[in-house]
């Protein structure tokens, strides 16, 4: 049966641009969200996005990592200031990768994995994987791993995996840390019910209806894909 593919993407309360982007391929699903602080970090959370895309049918979970860390570096190397390293190319990626087994999320940054069990029964873990910087602590952006200035920005970052077994487990999702702002207790408990139903039937409109009805509530960008 041809996967039901769904690719979400909306921009928060009051912002003009979305910083997030999804993406959904028969063998591939992608949540990516731009640094908040970064001028232009949707250029780079678009054109990762849009390379993953391209080039789903050659991506499986050993070569991800490599593969996402190649590209960034052909997209710094056209401009190699740190100007345009801070403006456009910290995102973090939260990816699901399904082989005939299992469904293998690779996460570098925060973000949700959402999982739906063989009795329909919900979960969501949030992913919370922060590195050292200057200043504090940032999401693991893979930027870091070719930064312009190791003074600023002193960790290398490494995708974290983790497998879910498609013998206990019918959908998995990965989300942008905005989907904090679903879970949250001031969120309508009726409206949330309605997003959970819509992840086990695996129906976007609905998912995308209810984001749209209550944006005032979502103070962030949210990306969804499966």
């Amino acid at each position: 049966m041809k996967k039901i593919k769904i690719e979400i993407a909306q921009a928060g309360m009051g912002k003009t641009v979305n910083q997030d982007y999804a993406v959904s391929t028969e063998n591939i699903a992608v949540a990516l969200d731009g640094c908040g602080s970064g001028e232009h970090s949707e250029v780079g959370s678009s054109r990762m996005g849009e390379a993953i895309r391209k080039n789903s049918a050659k991506l499986n979970e050993k070569n991800f990592e490599s593969f996402a860390n190649n590209t960034l570096h052909q997209f710094l190397m056209e401009d190699t200031s740190e100007e345009r390293f801070i403006a456009e190319f910290q995102f973090t990626i939260v990816a699901c990768i399904e082989t005939k087994k299992d469904f293998v999320v690779l996460t570098a940054g925060d973000g949700f994995i959402i999982t739906v069990d063989k009795s329909n029964n919900v979960r969501y873990i949030q992913l919370d994987n922060d590195v050292n910087v200057a200043n504090g602590e940032a999401p693991g952006y893979i930027a870091y791993n070719l930064n312009p200035s190791p003074s600023r920005y002193n960790s290398n970052v490494y995708f974290d995996k983790m497998q879910f077994s498609k013998s206990k487990y019918s959908s998995v999702y990965v989300a942008s840390d905005g989907f904090r702002f679903i879970l949250d207790e001031k969120f309508p408990a009726d409206e949330r019910a309605m997003i959970e139903n819509a992840l086990i039937q695996r129906d976007q409109k609905t998912i995308e209806m209810v984001l749209k009805r209550n944006q005032s509530k979502i103070l962030d960008d949210i990306s969804i894909s499966s």
